[in-house]
Protein backbone atom coordinates (compact mmCIF):
# COMPACT_ATOMS: atom_id res chain seq x y z
CA UNK A 1 0.00 0.00 0.00
CA UNK A 2 1.31 3.59 -1.09
CA UNK A 3 1.76 5.93 1.54
CA UNK A 4 0.45 9.30 1.50
CA UNK A 5 2.69 12.60 1.33
CA UNK A 6 2.43 14.65 3.84
CA UNK A 7 2.47 18.76 2.15
CA UNK A 8 5.56 20.62 4.45
CA UNK A 9 5.14 23.42 5.49
CA UNK A 10 6.82 25.92 2.64
CA UNK A 11 3.62 24.08 0.74
CA UNK A 12 1.14 25.11 3.22
CA UNK A 13 2.17 28.67 3.90
CA UNK A 14 2.14 28.99 -0.10
CA UNK A 15 -1.40 27.78 -0.53
CA UNK A 16 -2.59 30.56 2.45
CA UNK A 17 -0.53 33.09 0.38
CA UNK A 18 -2.21 32.77 -2.97
CA UNK A 19 -5.75 33.68 -1.54
CA UNK A 20 -4.29 36.73 -0.37
CA UNK A 21 -2.73 37.82 -3.11
CA UNK A 22 -5.43 37.16 -5.17
CA UNK A 23 -7.83 39.46 -2.85
CA UNK A 24 -5.08 42.21 -2.54
CA UNK A 25 -4.21 41.86 -6.70
CA UNK A 26 -8.40 41.85 -6.80
CA UNK A 27 -8.54 45.74 -4.84
CA UNK A 28 -5.39 46.95 -6.51
CA UNK A 29 -7.41 46.61 -10.30
CA UNK A 30 -10.42 47.86 -8.65
CA UNK A 31 -8.74 51.18 -7.53
CA UNK A 32 -6.89 51.67 -10.43
CA UNK A 33 -10.15 50.98 -12.19
CA UNK A 34 -12.00 53.57 -10.16
CA UNK A 35 -8.54 56.06 -10.79
CA UNK A 36 -9.03 55.56 -14.44
CA UNK A 37 -12.51 56.40 -14.17
CA UNK A 38 -11.72 59.63 -12.03
CA UNK A 39 -8.65 60.71 -14.72
CA UNK A 40 -11.07 60.31 -17.69
CA UNK A 41 -13.94 62.26 -16.23
CA UNK A 42 -11.41 65.08 -14.68
CA UNK A 43 -9.89 64.99 -18.60
CA UNK A 44 -13.04 65.13 -20.69
CA UNK A 45 -14.06 68.05 -17.99
CA UNK A 46 -10.81 69.72 -18.81
CA UNK A 47 -11.31 69.26 -22.16
CA UNK A 48 -15.20 70.56 -22.02
CA UNK A 49 -13.69 73.45 -19.96
CA UNK A 50 -10.91 73.82 -23.35
CA UNK A 51 -13.74 73.59 -25.41
CA UNK A 52 -15.83 76.31 -23.66
CA UNK A 53 -12.96 78.69 -23.16
CA UNK A 54 -12.18 78.23 -27.09
CA UNK A 55 -15.48 78.90 -28.01
CA UNK A 56 -16.22 82.49 -26.21
CA UNK A 57 -12.47 83.53 -27.28
CA UNK A 58 -13.73 82.32 -30.93
CA UNK A 59 -16.87 84.50 -30.01
CA UNK A 60 -14.75 87.81 -28.72
CA UNK A 61 -12.77 88.41 -31.55
CA UNK A 62 -15.37 87.29 -33.95
CA UNK A 63 -17.72 89.78 -32.77
CA UNK A 64 -16.44 92.62 -34.32
CA UNK A 65 -16.90 91.02 -37.24
CA UNK A 66 -20.40 90.05 -37.20
CA UNK A 67 -21.08 93.31 -35.80
CA UNK A 68 -19.47 95.28 -39.31
CA UNK A 69 -21.16 92.83 -41.27
CA UNK A 70 -24.70 93.20 -39.37
CA UNK A 71 -24.33 97.04 -39.68
CA UNK A 72 -23.62 96.87 -43.40
CA UNK A 73 -26.42 94.85 -43.37
CA UNK A 74 -28.11 97.67 -41.84
CA UNK A 75 -26.61 100.35 -44.34
CA UNK A 76 -28.05 98.46 -46.93
CA UNK A 77 -31.77 97.96 -45.51
CA UNK A 78 -31.83 101.28 -44.74
CA UNK A 79 -30.64 102.27 -47.90
CA UNK A 80 -33.52 100.51 -49.44
CA UNK A 81 -36.15 101.76 -47.15
CA UNK A 82 -34.87 105.46 -47.76
CA UNK A 83 -35.19 104.76 -51.20
CA UNK A 84 -38.45 103.35 -50.97
CA UNK A 85 -39.56 105.89 -48.69
CA UNK A 86 -38.02 108.98 -51.61
CA UNK A 87 -40.18 107.34 -54.20
CA UNK A 88 -42.93 107.58 -52.49
CA UNK A 89 -42.63 111.00 -51.29
CA UNK A 90 -42.42 111.88 -54.99
CA UNK A 91 -45.30 109.78 -55.80
CA UNK A 92 -47.33 111.74 -53.38
CA UNK A 93 -46.00 115.04 -54.06
CA UNK A 94 -46.84 114.43 -57.51
CA UNK A 95 -50.52 113.32 -56.59
CA UNK A 96 -50.24 116.45 -54.02
CA UNK A 97 -49.13 118.98 -57.25
CA UNK A 98 -51.74 117.65 -59.81
CA UNK A 99 -54.43 117.64 -56.80
CA UNK A 100 -53.63 121.43 -56.48
CA UNK A 101 -53.61 122.34 -60.08
CA UNK A 102 -56.87 120.52 -60.77
CA UNK A 103 -58.63 122.42 -57.72
CA UNK A 104 -57.65 125.92 -59.07
CA UNK A 105 -58.65 124.41 -62.50
CA UNK A 106 -61.83 123.70 -61.16
CA UNK A 107 -62.24 126.77 -59.43
CA UNK A 108 -61.41 128.69 -62.57
CA UNK A 109 -63.88 127.07 -64.22
CA UNK A 110 -66.63 127.08 -62.03
CA UNK A 111 -66.45 131.00 -62.14
CA UNK A 112 -66.81 131.30 -65.77
CA UNK A 113 -69.41 128.87 -65.68
CA UNK A 114 -71.07 130.90 -63.15
CA UNK A 115 -70.00 133.71 -65.21
CA UNK A 116 -72.35 132.47 -68.07
CA UNK A 117 -75.05 131.77 -66.16
CA UNK A 118 -75.48 134.90 -64.40
CA UNK A 119 -77.56 137.96 -64.98
CA UNK A 120 -74.69 139.86 -66.48
CA UNK A 121 -73.95 137.85 -69.06
CA UNK A 122 -77.16 138.82 -71.19
CA UNK A 123 -75.41 142.04 -72.03
CA UNK A 124 -73.53 140.29 -73.78
CA UNK A 125 -76.08 138.93 -75.96
CA UNK A 126 -74.15 139.74 -79.47
CA UNK A 127 -71.46 137.04 -77.53
CA UNK A 128 -71.03 133.28 -77.62
CA UNK A 129 -68.72 131.89 -74.71
CA UNK A 130 -65.66 128.97 -76.10
CA UNK A 131 -64.00 128.02 -73.01
CA UNK A 132 -59.99 127.68 -73.87
CA UNK A 133 -56.68 126.54 -71.57
CA UNK A 134 -53.54 128.29 -72.03
CA UNK A 135 -50.86 126.30 -73.82
CA UNK A 136 -48.46 128.98 -73.35
CA UNK A 137 -47.26 132.05 -71.65
CA UNK A 138 -45.10 134.79 -72.60
CA UNK A 139 -41.64 135.36 -70.23
CA UNK A 140 -41.83 139.00 -70.80
CA UNK A 141 -43.41 141.34 -68.50
CA UNK A 142 -43.71 144.04 -71.28
CA UNK A 143 -45.22 142.03 -73.92
CA UNK A 144 -47.55 140.34 -71.31
CA UNK A 145 -49.25 137.67 -73.60
CA UNK A 146 -50.63 134.15 -73.53
CA UNK A 147 -51.71 131.23 -75.80
CA UNK A 148 -54.41 130.00 -75.81
CA UNK A 149 -55.77 126.12 -77.55
CA UNK A 150 -58.83 127.86 -79.48
CA UNK A 151 -58.44 129.65 -82.78
CA UNK A 152 -60.25 130.78 -85.86
CA UNK A 153 -61.89 127.18 -86.38
CA UNK A 154 -63.48 127.98 -83.07
CA UNK A 155 -64.80 131.32 -84.20
CA UNK A 156 -62.44 133.13 -82.84
CA UNK A 157 -61.53 136.49 -84.37
CA UNK A 158 -58.92 138.83 -83.63
CA UNK A 159 -60.22 141.64 -81.14
CA UNK A 160 -62.48 138.97 -78.88
CA UNK A 161 -62.77 140.10 -75.14
CA UNK A 162 -61.12 137.19 -73.14
CA UNK A 163 -61.97 136.56 -69.07
CA UNK A 164 -60.76 134.39 -66.60
CA UNK A 165 -62.41 132.82 -63.56
CA UNK A 166 -62.43 134.68 -60.20
CA UNK A 167 -63.21 133.22 -56.48
CA UNK A 168 -66.67 133.50 -55.25
CA UNK A 169 -65.90 136.01 -52.52
CA UNK A 170 -64.96 138.33 -55.31
CA UNK A 171 -68.77 138.72 -56.01
CA UNK A 172 -69.05 139.89 -59.58
CA UNK A 173 -70.12 137.17 -61.83
CA UNK A 174 -67.34 135.22 -61.23
CA UNK A 175 -65.35 135.94 -64.34
CA UNK A 176 -63.29 139.27 -64.71
CA UNK A 177 -61.56 140.99 -68.10
CA UNK A 178 -57.81 139.82 -68.76
CA UNK A 179 -57.62 141.50 -72.22
CA UNK A 180 -58.04 140.36 -76.36
CA UNK A 181 -57.22 138.24 -78.82
CA UNK A 182 -54.25 139.91 -80.86
CA UNK A 183 -53.71 136.99 -83.14
CA UNK A 184 -54.79 133.86 -84.21
CA UNK A 185 -53.98 130.55 -85.99
CA UNK A 186 -56.61 127.69 -87.22
CA UNK A 187 -56.11 125.97 -83.70
CA UNK A 188 -54.85 128.67 -81.42
CA UNK A 189 -55.01 132.39 -80.55
CA UNK A 190 -52.58 134.81 -79.15
CA UNK A 191 -54.43 137.42 -76.21
CA UNK A 192 -52.57 140.72 -75.15
CA UNK A 193 -53.42 141.04 -71.32
CA UNK A 194 -54.49 144.11 -69.95
CA UNK A 195 -50.90 144.23 -68.44
CA UNK A 196 -49.66 144.54 -72.35
CA UNK A 197 -48.44 148.16 -73.35
CA UNK A 198 -50.68 148.23 -76.44
CA UNK A 199 -53.95 147.33 -74.68
CA UNK A 200 -56.01 150.04 -73.74
CA UNK A 201 -59.72 149.93 -72.26
CA UNK A 202 -62.56 152.21 -72.30
CA UNK A 203 -63.69 151.48 -68.74
CA UNK A 204 -65.56 153.20 -66.07
CA UNK A 205 -65.23 153.01 -62.08
CA UNK A 206 -69.11 151.88 -61.35
CA UNK A 207 -72.02 153.92 -60.01
CA UNK A 208 -69.81 157.62 -60.31
CA UNK A 209 -70.88 159.79 -62.56
CA UNK A 210 -68.11 161.30 -65.07
CA UNK A 211 -65.81 158.89 -63.97
CA UNK A 212 -64.89 157.46 -66.94
CA UNK A 213 -61.63 157.01 -69.08
CA UNK A 214 -58.57 155.01 -70.64
CA UNK A 215 -57.18 152.28 -68.99
CA UNK A 216 -53.46 151.18 -69.27
CA UNK A 217 -50.50 149.27 -67.57
CA UNK A 218 -48.37 150.74 -65.18
CA UNK A 219 -45.09 151.89 -66.64
CA UNK A 220 -43.82 151.23 -62.73
CA UNK A 221 -45.85 148.20 -61.79
CA UNK A 222 -47.02 145.63 -64.70
CA UNK A 223 -49.51 144.11 -62.00
CA UNK A 224 -51.14 147.46 -61.38
CA UNK A 225 -53.33 149.31 -64.09
CA UNK A 226 -54.18 153.06 -64.66
CA UNK A 227 -57.49 154.65 -65.19
CA UNK A 228 -56.28 157.61 -67.15
CA UNK A 229 -58.31 161.09 -68.10
CA UNK A 230 -60.72 160.50 -65.42
CA UNK A 231 -62.26 163.85 -64.72
CA UNK A 232 -61.31 165.54 -61.42
CA UNK A 233 -64.72 166.49 -60.33
CA UNK A 234 -65.90 162.79 -60.19
CA UNK A 235 -65.61 161.33 -56.63
CA UNK A 236 -63.71 158.27 -56.67
CA UNK A 237 -62.87 155.76 -53.40
CA UNK A 238 -60.70 152.96 -53.15
CA UNK A 239 -62.77 149.77 -53.04
CA UNK A 240 -64.91 151.18 -55.92
CA UNK A 241 -65.64 148.56 -58.41
CA UNK A 242 -64.11 149.50 -62.39
CA UNK A 243 -65.73 147.79 -65.29
CA UNK A 244 -65.21 148.24 -68.72
CA UNK A 245 -67.53 151.19 -70.23
CA UNK A 246 -67.85 150.37 -73.76
CA UNK A 247 -66.13 153.17 -74.78
CA UNK A 248 -66.13 154.32 -78.52
CA UNK A 249 -63.74 157.26 -79.69
CA UNK A 250 -65.37 158.93 -82.60
CA UNK A 251 -62.06 159.40 -83.93
CA UNK A 252 -61.22 155.74 -83.99
CA UNK A 253 -58.18 155.28 -82.30
CA UNK A 254 -59.29 154.36 -79.01
CA UNK A 255 -62.58 151.53 -80.39
CA UNK A 256 -63.56 149.59 -77.58
CA UNK A 257 -63.59 145.52 -78.56
CA UNK A 258 -65.18 145.46 -74.72
CA UNK A 259 -69.19 144.99 -74.44
CA UNK A 260 -70.20 147.56 -71.59
CA UNK A 261 -70.04 146.19 -67.94
CA UNK A 262 -67.59 143.57 -67.59
CA UNK A 263 -65.49 143.47 -65.09
CA UNK A 264 -62.01 144.53 -64.68
CA UNK A 265 -60.69 145.35 -60.91
CA UNK A 266 -61.26 147.89 -58.23
CA UNK A 267 -59.96 151.08 -57.01
CA UNK A 268 -57.00 150.97 -54.76
CA UNK A 269 -55.97 154.61 -54.97
CA UNK A 270 -56.52 158.13 -56.95
CA UNK A 271 -54.37 160.50 -57.48
CA UNK A 272 -55.07 164.50 -59.18
CA UNK A 273 -52.54 167.21 -59.02
CA UNK A 274 -53.70 170.89 -57.92
CA UNK A 275 -52.75 171.88 -61.90
CA UNK A 276 -54.05 168.74 -63.37
CA UNK A 277 -57.82 168.62 -64.57
CA UNK A 278 -57.96 164.76 -64.62
CA UNK A 279 -57.16 162.06 -62.07
CA UNK A 280 -55.26 158.97 -62.48
CA UNK A 281 -56.98 156.23 -60.62
CA UNK A 282 -54.76 153.01 -59.76
CA UNK A 283 -56.62 149.90 -60.59
CA UNK A 284 -56.02 146.24 -59.08
CA UNK A 285 -57.42 143.63 -61.85
CA UNK A 286 -59.41 140.95 -60.33
CA UNK A 287 -57.58 138.33 -61.91
CA UNK A 288 -54.07 137.63 -61.40
CA UNK A 289 -52.29 138.01 -64.89
CA UNK A 290 -49.91 135.68 -63.94
CA UNK A 291 -51.45 132.51 -62.88
CA UNK A 292 -54.82 132.01 -64.70
CA UNK A 293 -54.69 128.38 -66.73
CA UNK A 294 -58.75 128.76 -68.36
CA UNK A 295 -59.83 131.31 -70.07
CA UNK A 296 -63.11 132.24 -72.03
CA UNK A 297 -63.38 134.07 -75.37
CA UNK A 298 -66.39 136.10 -76.15
CA UNK A 299 -66.63 135.18 -79.90
CA UNK A 300 -68.86 136.95 -82.46
CA UNK A 301 -69.07 140.43 -80.95
CA UNK A 302 -67.26 142.03 -83.98
CA UNK A 303 -63.87 144.07 -83.82
CA UNK A 304 -63.00 147.20 -83.24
Amino acid sequence: MARTRKPTASTRLARRLVPIALVAAALLLVTFSIRAQADVVTVQGTAADSTSTVQVVAQRVTQPVRDLIGWFGDIRSAQSERDQLAAENATLRAALAKAEVNQQDADELRGLLNYVKSPAFPATDAYTPRAARVVARSPSLTSSTVVVDAGENAGVQVGDPVLAGVSDTADIGGAALIGKISSITSGTATVALLSNADVAVGATVAGRRGADGILQPSAADPSVLVLGFVRGSSVVQPGDRVVTSGFLDPAGRLASAYPRGLPIGVVSEARQSDANTYKSVLVVPWVDLGSFANVVVLTGGGTS
